[in-house]
């Protein structure tokens, strides 16, 4: 019987894996709620998916776990790929069924709730971070923290639902305005609904950054940082991304990231963290995504090492190990950039993305009806660059930034535009075969 590679909610650089896995002599079984994409850098061509099975609801645990026991009675299932929130536990079901690496269907659903996460990395002594839920912080009489705090959903979201407070006013205003907050994707709210509930915890203080990650049967193995950028006005907003990005606590950071991984109990797969990293003292976790980053970053590695990042993951997806050699040499320097609207906006109708970008994308189709407001789930547009260096980097992808025209006009320096970045952006490494061996050495040590 001919093996399946199975795909659940295949969007975007996802296709690069099922285009992998059918390279491979594999059946594409596609599980989605929503339809393959027809335009755009990701439009699925004809014959790459071998059937598709539509999903109502990723909320309808019974419903769904049925079409998962259907999938693993009907195909042999050689391989699997998942990256969005709603559908990891599910395929951690289907790697179970198969009898492939995995992690617990139970852990996954731990791990994707915040408040879970703080709480065990807190009782670990892996966090100095103090956190409540919101139902116990609506019972206060007195603010707990010795500063600000973070209120955030209990499953994530982007900075929309994300609110910086530091009194118990504050707090219930926060509660206010997030009730009415209205997302526009079905897929998402329903997500970011369901869980129903927000964390508070204690504001951390650093560098934000982005520690990506593989996970194989339980050694973690750390692929490079990715640096920021953020809206100036609002740094809760990400606009952006370098990969990869140097560091002068590295070793620090990929050993926090190890002792992270093995506490929450993931033992397989590709991973996003969010860490807080001041100049000195405690490193603290932010998130943890037990996926690959939500961006281009499949492109962006490939770009960076002169590889197909997408042949790591399907060899994971597979059980199998990969060859991660390419850690060994970082050979260019890429970026994702993030566009909002400008601020006068109230429709989207055009955008016209600037000379040497590529893989462009439209999060929102044209004749869409623009909230006005200014945070992630308004972007209009994502695009990569790439540079041999990495302050060519970051001046080209600025340009390119100002030079995107959006609705006929270019976007300039308007204050939806105007950024903020990680220190160490637009910095070459000291020197980039050395740095990238140091990188590939200190994984090897650390497992």
């Amino acid at each position: 019987m001919t093996t399946s590679f199975v795909l659940m909610e295949m969007m975007n650089p996802m296709l690069l894996m099922a285009k992998e896995a059918k390279q491979r002599g594999m059946r594409i079984v596609v599980v989605n709620h929503t339809p393959l994409q027809t335009v755009g850098p990701y439009a699925v061509p004809d014959g790459i998916v071998d059937e598709f099975i539509h999903v109502e609801s990723w909320a309808d645990e019974a419903a769904v776990q049925a079409i998962v026991r259907d999938v693993h009675d009907r195909h042999e299932v050689a391989g699997t790929y998942a990256g969005a929130e709603p559908t990891l536990p599910y395929d951690a079901m289907l790697r179970e069924l198969a009898g492939l690496p995995h992690n617990d269907p139970g852990q996954v659903r731990r791990i994707l709730d915040k408040r879970w996460v703080r709480r065990q990395l807190f009782d670990n002594g892996l966090s100095e971070l103090r956190s409540a839920s919101l139902a116990e912080a609506m019972s206060w009489d007195s603010w707990p923290f010795r500063g600000r705090a973070v209120m955030k959903p209990a499953n994530g979201t982007g900075s929309a639902l994300c609110f910086l407070v530091g009194t118990l006013d504050e707090l219930h205003e926060a509660v206010a305005r997030a009730g009415q907050v209205t997302i526009a994707n079905p897929f998402m709210r329903e997500y970011i609904q369901g869980a129903g509930d927000f964390v508070v915890e204690a504001e951390a203080h650093g560098e934000l950054l982005s520690v990506e990650s593989v996970v194989v049967r339980g050694e973690v193995r750390s692929i490079g940082l990715m640096g920021r950028y953020v809206l100036a006005s609002d740094p809760v907003v990400e606009a952006g991304f370098q990969f990869p990005y140097p560091h002068p606590r590295l070793p620090e950071i990929f050993a926090k990231a190890k002792q992270v991984h093995e506490c929450l109990g993931f033992r397989h797969g590709a991973t996003q963290i969010e860490m807080m990293v001041p100049e000195s003292g405690p490193i603290e976790l932010i998130d943890f995504n037990p996926r690959l980053a939500g961006t281009a970053s499949i492109v962006l590695f490939s770009q960076a090492y002169d590889t197909r990042y997408e042949q790591v993951l399907t060899d994971i997806g597979c059980g199998q190990q990969p060859d991660l050699s390419f850690l060994a040499a970082t050979r260019r320097f890429a970026g994702e950039m993030l566009l909002l609207p400008p601020p006068d906006a109230t429709r989207f109708d055009s955008i016209e993305f600037a000379e040497g970008t590529f893989c462009h994308r439209l999060p929102k189709a044209p004749g869409t009806e623009l909230s006005g407001r200014a945070d992630q789930l308004d972007s209009v547009g994502m695009f990569v660059i790439t540079a041999e260096t990495a302050p060519e980097l970051h001046e080209a992808a600025l340009r390119a930034r100002r030079d995107t025209r959006v609705n006929g006009r270019p976007l300039g320096d308007n204050v939806n535009n105007a950024l903020a970045w990680s220190p160490y952006i637009g910095i070459d490494l000291p020197d980039r075969r050395q740095e990238a061996s140091q990188c590939f050495s200190l994984w090897e040590g650390v497992r």
